[in-house]
Formats: structure tokens, sequence, C-alpha cells
């Protein structure tokens, strides 16, 4: 989590939506970094509300905004998928290695969740659990430009993103029934993502000219 006093902005870490990357650039700026420890980078928005906020309020009582990335669900669980598969948790309870995506998602909708299907929930993460408050500025993972674009204007200031912390690349898919059964149990998660702002499309003329450029 970032905080921005004068810019009264609060940016929150959500796990896997590029907030190590997010980090690395703002962290110099920022007058509060809420890092290391994952409990602690990644403060929820129940927690931020409980505690945080509160302590903010000593110094100024004027409201802070807050803003977050939120993935499509079956994406974030795709990146969870590859990010366990990697070498460094072979042998633990953790590891994803010898498991299909397919079963890795069957076991993170089961009553009782694997110690490597234990990861959470995007909507728990970004929701008050009793009132049902989110962030101000909600965007999704796939328009992190207009992310960035949005923190650009509001800290007054331009920076650069590089990818950091990336799970292996690998071409997942999970089959039509379990994809329904994601979107039914994940109900929360899905409706919060669909009202995230969404990437803006772009015109013909700037898709043609970005591809004569890659």
């Amino acid at each position: 989590m970032l905080v921005f006093l004068n810019q009264r902005l609060v940016v929150f870490s959500t796990p896997k939506c590029g907030s190590t990357a997010l980090e690395q650039a703002l962290a110099p700026m920022s007058d509060i970094v809420l890092q290391g420890d994952p409990r602690i980078k990644h403060c929820t928005f129940h927690r931020y509300k409980w505690r945080l906020e509160k302590f903010l309020q000593i110094f100024d009582d004027t409201p802070m905004a807050t803003t977050a990335l939120i993935r499509h669900p079956q994406d974030w669980l795709g990146s969870w998928y590859r990010y366990r598969h990697g070498s460094w948790l072979d042998g633990t309870p953790q590891s994803t290695k010898g498991l299909s995506f397919d079963q890795f998602v069957e076991a993170y909708l089961a009553e009782e969740q694997p110690a490597f299907a234990a990861v959470g929930s995007q909507a728990r993460f970004l929701t008050h659990p009793k009132t049902g408050e989110t962030v101000d500025f909600l965007y999704r993972y796939d328009a992190f430009d207009e992310f960035e674009g949005f923190l650009e204007a509001r800290l007054e200031r331009q920076f650069d993103l590089d990818r950091v912390n990336t799970s292996t690349e690998m071409r997942l898919s999970l089959s039509a029934h379990l994809a329904q059964r994601l979107e039914t149990c994940c109900e929360g998660d899905y409706a919060l993502y669909d009202s995230a702002h969404a990437p803006r499309p772009k015109s013909r003329m700037r898709a043609f000219m970005q591809a004569l450029a890659s």
C-alpha cells in the first residue's frame, strides 16, 4: 500500500495485480509505504477503514481518495497458478507442480481449500464486509494505461512502470463447466470487476500505428 498525504490518495496493492511494479515506481514519492510482509503490503480495504484511515485523520481530516487494480477472476487465478508453479515452491504444500489449471480451480472452489489453492478473493480484499463499500477509483488490470494516467494526473508527475515479479509464462485454458462454476461461485468478484474502469477502445488508426511500431 502507498499513501500520498498531500495528494490525499491511497493506492492499494491488490495481490497479483502489478503491486511490486507500482511499489518500485511510486515508493520514492510516497509519504507512507507498507511493504515487506504480505499481510502489511497487501493491507485490505477493511483493515484500512478499521485502523489506518483513522490514523491518517489525526494529521489531516480531509477525506482520502482510494484506488486499486482488479483482475478478471479467471486471469487472476491463472496468475496465482503460474506463480505457485515456480521452482522456489517445489516440494511445498503451496506448489502447483503436477497439477492442471482445472485441478487448481477445482481446489479453489472446494469447501476446504488445500494450501496451494488458498489465495483469497479480490472481492474480499477490496470490499468492506459490513457496508459493501469499496475503493473510490477501481481500474481493471487490462486498463493499466488508464490507471497509470489517473495516477500521473493525481500525483502531477510522470513515471515509468517496469514489469517485475512476473509469473512463469504458460498458456492456460479452463474447461467450460469449471468456468461457469467459477463465475457462479465468485459472483462478487465478477460483479466488482465488471464495475471497474475498463480500457478505452483504441481507434483504428492508433491500433494500426501501434502494430507498425511493434
